[in-house]
């Protein structure tokens, strides 16, 4: 029975440990190209303008140049936003509600009949027009309106609805990350050589191996909040971090030029910020895969990699050995792309029951 649950907890940790290496790999890969930049002005311009969102496979295609969106050009043109860019064409990965709910108040105000000095009248007059710009948002910030009695308290309605699209939109930007999740899956599982009916054998057949591996869970479900950074903190995080820190200098900031420069440090703390994020990363991963290695996991790619494994040595049963080696490889890449948090729960749990052992029986108690 030992034989049995070694050998499942010690599949169990790798996945754990190269799920954890796909989530960091996306990770700094959509640090780096922008994805959460693209993905919040896609669902943005779905909203106020109609546009309509990209499939799965188009998250990262570049955005047209030519497009119907005069009110989202409008909005992240709008000083509001348009100060948390780092560049005049890089997008923003994240927006603080109070500062979209600012922009988008400003915006619809603006195209009244006739401008008072009451923003809110102003806004609710000018409510009307914005209707023609073929996004549902109308509905939205009508029925906010309606139900507001002054500026401070639509504002307020704004951002907490902001807030609550945004937590959707979060849904939307993982359902389109599956694809490229699936991909790295399959670059780690090959980079590593992970043919897991291949170690499912050597493990099963290896007491030695089984021990080392069960070692190493132990050690890694003792501290769980160790495992759980990996894949609970992103760098959107640090980036609203960031934002919050300066956010009481820029509303009180005299000018727009003082505005820009505090926003200047903003951008440089992010850049800071983003560069040690990704070298923290990658010393992480490097050194949970070391782990592994240094428990004498028989991962990596040898010379003799073609005979021993395509070739089957001198069994000469080539079409069989590879049908097996491109079987494993699938498997190990469709259990890293199932992520991270359900390995690492499911390791938690088999180490309990481990941990517990199997009670003996009434019977057993009675032949004693």
């Amino acid at each position: 029975m030992n034989t049995y649950l070694d050998t499942i907890i010690s599949l169990v940790l790798i996945f754990t440990i190269f799920s954890v290496v796909t989530y960091v790999i996306q990770e700094i890969i959509a640090i780096n190209l922008k994805y959460r930049g693209k993905m919040l002005w896609k669902s943005l311009a779905q909203l106020i303008d109609g546009y309509v969102l990209p499939g799965r496979s188009s998250l990262n295609k570049p955005l047209p140049v030519q497009r119907a969106t005069p009110q989202t050009d409008a909005l992240f043109d709008h000083p509001e936003i348009k100060s948390l860019k780092k560049d005049l064409k890089a997008l923003p990965s994240y927006i603080p509600a109070a500062n979209f709910a600012l922009a988008i108040m400003d915006i619809i105000a603006s195209k009244a009949p006739s401008i008072s000095n009451n923003l809110f009248n102003d806004f609710r007059s000018a409510l009307t027009k914005f209707v023609s710009s073929g996004g549902d948002f109308y509905v939205v910030l009508k029925n906010l309106a309606d139900t507001s009695t002054g500026v401070a308290e639509l504002q307020s309605k704004i951002e907490n609805w902001f807030n609550s699209y945004m937590d959707r939109v979060t849904g939307w930007y993982q359902a389109h990350t599956v694809v490229s999740v699936r991909l790295i899956s399959l670059g780690v599982t090959l980079f590593f050589n992970l043919n897991i009916i291949k170690l499912t054998t050597e493990i099963a057949n290896n007491s030695q191996l089984r021990k080392n591996l069960v070692g190493v869970a132990e050690q890694i479900t003792a501290h769980p909040e160790t495992m759980n950074e990996f894949y609970t903190k992103n760098f959107e995080q640090k980036s609203k971090e960031i934002d919050d820190n300066y956010k009481k200098s820029l509303d009180s900031a005299k000018s727009e030029s003082e505005k820009l420069a505090i926003q200047k440090k903003v951008d440089e703390e992010k850049n800071i910020a983003a560069k040690d994020y990704t070298e923290k990363r990658i010393a992480a991963m490097d050194s949970v895969t070391r782990q592994l290695t240094a428990a004498h996991l028989p991962i990596g790619w040898k010379n003799s990699f073609w005979k021993d494994d395509f070739q089957g040595g001198t069994t000469g049963k080539t079409i069989i050995n590879i049908f097996f080696v491109l079987a494993g490889w699938l498997i190990a890449a469709g259990c890293l792309s199932m992520g991270a948090p359900f390995w690492f729960n499911l390791l938690i749990k088999l180490v309990n029951v481990r941990r517990a052992g199997i009670k003996p029986s009434a019977d057993d108690t009675k032949r004693q």
